[in-house]
């Protein structure tokens, strides 16, 4: 008896609609509970991105729960760059939530704005993604030319990932584009460190 009423209740369940079939809200309702349908928040993100337009979402983040404000972030920085995008985002900056913060910032930096990567390299350069992302904002350093990031690139030069020491490399050779080839690690830091020293 009990087990046909496990059945029952659960068949009255109503299935999901896959996620391209859902609406804004719907969607939303699923931030921060990947199980819930059966998707990250970075597919939710995708998802906003691809269907919804920039302001539609920038409208709906005063309303938003802390889950949802990240994806809604998410999606902003996914979908196209626009002057409405970049004016948004840039109110995030200081934004209370860490995740959000650096991911406004970092869709300032992919624009090369001077302030963006001022604030995301000032010390003490902590890392605030995981390493394919916090690869993105070293590269953004070097392919800005933005040289007050030059010793952010030498911190950089010893990190875990490869990806990131990599980013850092081709960063400083961006902003140092003389340099030479290098017979160790060693005579590269040494080298890299007297261009930043002398700020050129």
């Amino acid at each position: 008896m009990l087990t046909l009423l496990l059945v029952l209740m659960i068949s009255e369940v109503p299935a999901r609609p896959p996620l391209e079939q859902m609406e804004l809200e719907e969607i939303l309702s699923c931030a921060g509970d990947a199980a819930k349908c059966e998707a990250s928040d970075w597919d939710l993100a995708r998802e906003l991105a691809r269907r919804y337009d920039s302001a539609v979402l920038a409208a709906r983040f005063p309303r938003a729960s802390g889950a949802q404000r990240r994806v809604l972030t998410f999606a902003l920085y996914a979908g196209p760059s626009s002057p409405t995008v970049t004016s948004f985002m840039k109110k995030l900056w200081g934004d209370r939530d860490e995740e959000i913060a650096y991911y406004a910032l970092n869709q300032g930096a992919k624009q090369c704005d001077r302030d963006a990567l001022a604030r995301l390299v000032a010390p003490p350069y902590r890392v605030r993604a995981a390493c394919e992302q916090w690869a993105v904002t070293v590269s953004l350093v070097g392919q800005c030319h933005y040289v007050p990031g030059g010793a952010f690139l030498l911190t950089s030069l010893d990190h875990a990932c490869l990806n990131v020491v990599q980013a850092a490399e081709t960063g400083l050779r961006a902003l140092y584009p003389d340099a030479p080839l290098f017979e160790s690690p060693k005579d590269e830091i040494e080298y890299f460190r007297k261009k930043v020293r002398q700020g050129r």
